[in-house]
């Protein structure tokens, strides 16, 4: 099985790639992290990325396809494949299906989390990131208050870049005029699956299981 995954900010997408990675033996590729891992190498490709994120500027497509191509071709044949974050664009669908094909894992299904827009601003301002070891937290789930040290190193805690307010507004507005349109072409193809991600984890993701059970 080869899915990919959309969902605005805080809409648990990640999270829901995780538990279908788990459940159907997928291999979760997912490009916003890598892109912030490769941000922090002293690389050329790092040094570009960093200077990009900083601006809070889309990584060229060209430069999504190469580095997506580069993990594929490392996926064990016994495994499918979840993008989460790719393609974002309209002008990444092709090349991006293209690749899909040449590595034989066509994209069966598209699944779309919804959240409405004050409920993702609601959630992603909650998210906090250690400074040293970049573990990731949610106030009120993992911390109590954004003043704690990194229960892992000890390191200090703070809001990554794109989560602070600007930030939010930035890449929301991002998503519902750069990839929602991408979300409607696997809607035209007839093989999205939508569902209401404005509950708990375990709702949600046992509604993907049973339209994923339907096909």
């Amino acid at each position: 099985m080869n899915i990919i995954i959309f969902g605005p900010q805080g809409s648990g997408k990640g999270t829901q790639a995780e538990k279908l990675a788990e459940q159907f033996n997928l291999s979760h590729i997912e490009t916003g992290q890598i892109f912030r891992d490769i941000a922090r190498e002293s690389s050329p490709l790092g040094i570009k990325i960093k200077d990009l994120n900083e601006h809070k500027e889309m990584i060229p497509d060209e430069i999504t396809v190469d580095v997506l191509k580069h993990y594929l071709e490392k996926v064990s044949d016994d495994k499918g494949v979840i993008l989460d974050s790719a393609p974002r664009t309209i002008g990444q669908i092709q090349p991006i299906e293209a690749l899909m094909r040449a590595e034989k894992r066509p994209i069966e299904k598209a699944i779309y989390i919804t959240l409405p827009y004050a409920e993702s601003v609601a959630r992603i301002t909650k998210r906090y990131m250690c400074t040293l070891c970049f573990r990731h937290f949610v106030i009120g789930k993992h911390i109590a208050h954004s003043g704690e040290k990194c229960p892992t190193c000890g390191g200090m805690i703070a809001q990554r870049g794109d989560d602070t307010p600007d930030g939010i507004a930035k890449r929301l507005k991002t998503f519902y005029e750069v990839t929602v349109p991408v979300i409607e072409e696997y809607r035209k193809k007839e093989i999205l699956i939508e569902v209401d991600g404005n509950r708990g984890v375990e709702e949600v993701f046992s509604d993907i299981i049973k339209q994923l059970e339907k096909i």
